[in-house]
């Protein structure tokens, strides 16, 4: 009885990631553990936090990083479906946040630039399949003076500025 207690008890504490379509629920894009997941917690669902993973229908690994309070949170990395890497990106709160860079099948660099609260923001740059530039966007940059001028945080959220997202100087 003792040996499996201790075995229950290293794998609830193990830090291996868990694939979130098996072993998780999508409430909005927070997840939540299922029902038996923890062996101290029976027919109780929680958020998870922790490393997580999901996958292709065909098996392959999608993309992999880390939940906090159930939503993205930090780095995390994409694959395509023939293991190559597609992205990395920074979460914050299950949005992309900072720095994100795409890349090409190849390998080649395809984009980069950061997010803001989901949004892009500031200057993207996008290259073809060999690594050459071909072109570049600058987003609209919420700055101290615009943050002033939005309205108080609605209970506990933070405003997002309406102009985020949104291209300067189109052509």
């Amino acid at each position: 009885m003792k040996k499996i207690l201790l075995l229950l008890l290293f794998y609830s504490c193990s830090d291996e990631p868990v694939d979130m379509e098996n072993v998780l629920y999508d409430r909005s894009g927070q997840y939540i553990t299922g029902d038996n997941f923890s062996p101290y917690f029976f027919f109780n669902q929680k958020v998870y936090n922790g490393p997580a993973f999901n996958k292709y229908r065909s098996g392959e690994k999608r993309e992999q990083g880390l939940l906090k309070n159930g939503y993205k949170e930090g780095l995390w990395t994409g694959w395509n479906k023939d293991g190559k890497k597609r992205f990395t990106g920074e979460y914050k709160e299950g949005k992309a946040n900072e720095n994100w860079i795409g890349y090409h099948p190849n390998g080649k660099k395809k984009y980069e630039g950061k997010y803001e609260q989901g949004l892009q923001t500031g200057k993207w740059i996008y290259y073809n399949d060999k690594g050459v530039k071909e072109m570049d966007e600058s987003y609209f940059v919420c700055t101290d003076k615009c943050k002033d001028s939005h309205p108080p945080d609605r209970r506990g959220t933070a405003y997002i500025c309406k102009h985020l997202g949104r291209v300067i100087n189109p052509k």
